[in-house]
């Protein structure tokens, strides 16, 4: 060690230079903590989109499932009038779901049966899908009575 002015002694090499590494003293970090933000980004950012694309599943489905139930309420007030058909019935409520859901309710089936007291419709189908690999039936049904004529008793 050199004693510098005033007694005080300074680091200082064979050739009275400083030493670098006492000058340049920076905290060390710990080598196993490096990148842990980018892993955590990798690994949780699937996990939050799937979450996102749940819930956006759910509404897809809960809109589908309304428009299902619309058709068919469609197609029994087709049906319930006094000369109308089942193939009246099941006309309108397709006709209603290419209108108003083409690409909501996928693959959609309409089944009518009209008896001589009631009509009912019975629409079936898959929702759109968001999430790979889950797939949500869709099934609704309305029914209602045949309207009548019925003469006066008098």
């Amino acid at each position: 060690m050199v004693r510098g002015v005033g007694g005080r002694s300074s680091p200082a090499g064979p050739h009275g230079r400083r030493r670098e590494n006492a000058v340049r003293a920076r905290p060390r970090q710990a080598r196993g903590e490096a990148g842990i933000a980018t892993l955590a980004a990798v690994l949780l950012m699937p996990a939050v989109v799937l979450v996102i694309m749940t819930v956006a599943q759910a509404v897809i489905y809960y809109h589908a499932s309304h428009l299902a139930t619309a058709a068919a309420q469609e197609g029994v007030r087709a049906a319930q009038v006094p000369d109308a058909t089942e193939a009246d019935g099941q006309a309108h409520a397709q006709d209603f779901l290419a209108q108003t859901g083409p690409s909501l309710v996928l693959a959609p089936t309409v089944d009518v049966t009209r008896g001589t007291d009631t009509a009912r419709v019975e629409v079936r189908g898959t929702a759109a899908r968001l999430v790979p690999g889950l797939s949500l039936d869709i099934h609704a049904v309305a029914s209602g009575p045949v309207e009548r004529f019925v003469g006066d008793p008098g």
